[in-house]
């Protein structure tokens, strides 16, 4: 095998590959890369056996071959070279890599021992990068990262004949998110890796395509995103999702209408005092007034009170970790915020002001007076 190739071409692709590369893999070969030189393609792939990327790139062929090389450190290789034509030989499994004024050689392992990508047929859908880039932002983050629970570490995908609706939890709180797609003739459900999506919208952003196509294979349980040059292969999740419609209510006593900046500023001055509590803080609405407490037991008390536009209802109370709080209002950073709740120990639901395709669902605490 032997090929010409653009630094900046190579480092391209294989930022996006290294990222999927297992720390401790469960075999050897999936700490590699997979380079296929065709007589029309040099096509890179990597694994973890649950989330793949194959990526073509383009280069002067001279000699067709495979090889599959240690991933992080041909990645760290490339990646400290500067721009400009390298040069790829292999021979006696070693590749050797010539730019203008270095020389480096890798010992590669057997190509023949890399997992081969499955071959796809299914049902092919769309989806706009817009739309998977607000699915990662506002649905992503509420997920779990408990290995051990995968069902919680995975999104749910929901396409029927209204569109599509997107779900993530981790047992305390959930996001749901309608978007408009493709209309189906019946519904169709998976579960992605949360994972997956972030690594999709990390390949969008580097790439000038506004679609992305989603072929789903119930048979192999694997899904394909094809993102330009570049296909990601995804291992669903098998389980039983919770019954998320059981959790959020149908209707809510109190809502109230409170700005982003100011209630994201009051929650951080409240979680210096709640951190020896479990994060725990308090919520007190009146009539057109927030009360926010949080206590230490080694420190003292803190309160911050805010003005707020209340819709319906005249009060409540309620307790949360801050830190889902938080989490909303950093990564969605809303201007304005409708808070709807019940009692103090049923679910609560925020979303953005003007939103109503979203919803954020916590859990309460129960606060022993």
């Amino acid at each position: 095998m032997k090929l010409e190739i653009l630094q900046e071409n190579l480092n391209t692709a294989l930022t996006q590959l290294h990222r999927i590369i297992p720390n401790k893999p469960q075999l050897p070969i999936l700490s590699s890369i997979l380079i296929d030189v065709s007589k029309s393609n040099i096509t890179l792939s990597a694994t973890d056996l649950y989330v793949g990327i194959k990526t073509t790139i383009s280069g002067k062929i001279i000699e067709t071959g495979k090889l599959a090389i240690p991933g992080k450190i041909f990645y760290s290789s490339i990646n400290s070279l500067n721009p400009g034509k390298l040069t790829l030989s292999l021979k006696e499994n070693t590749l050797t890599i010539n730019s203008q004024n270095n020389k480096t050689t890798i010992q590669c392992l057997d190509a023949t021992d890399f997992p081969d990508f499955p071959v796809m047929n299914g049902e092919t859908h769309s989806l706009s990068t817009v739309s998977l880039e607000n699915i990662q932002k506002m649905v992503g983050f509420s997920t779990s990262i408990d290995p051990t629970r995968p069902v919680l570490t995975s999104l749910l995908f929901q396409f029927d004949q209204d569109g599509l609706l997107v779900v993530g939890t981790d047992g305390f709180r959930l996001s749901t998110l309608k978007l408009p797609a493709e209309k189906m003739d019946s519904n169709v459900q998976f579960l992605v890796p949360a994972k997956a999506i972030n690594e999709v919208t990390k390949i969008t952003s580097t790439q000038d395509v506004e679609v992305v196509s989603l072929k789903i294979s119930e048979e192999l349980k694997q899904l394909v995103m094809e993102i330009g040059s570049t296909q990601l292969f995804v291992r669903l999740i098998e389980g039983e999702y919770p019954p998320f419609n059981k959790i959020i209510p149908t209707q809510y006593l109190f809502e109230a209408e409170l700005d982003g900046a100011e209630f994201g500023n009051q929650l951080k001055r409240a979680q210096i005092f709640a951190r020896e509590s479990s994060n725990i803080i308090r919520l007190k609405f009146s009539k057109n007034e927030l009360l926010i407490t949080a206590v230490s037991s080694s420190y003292g008390k803190h309160e911050g009170k805010m003005n707020i536009e209340v819709n319906d209802g005249e009060e409540g109370e309620i307790a949360f970790n801050s830190k889902y709080l938080l989490d909303f209002m950093s990564t969605l950073k809303p201007e304005k915020i409708k808070f709807l709740m019940n009692e103090s120990l049923t679910p609560a639901m925020m979303r953005p002001d003007n939103q109503e395709n979203y919803q954020y669902v916590v859990m309460p605490f129960r606060v022993n007076e």
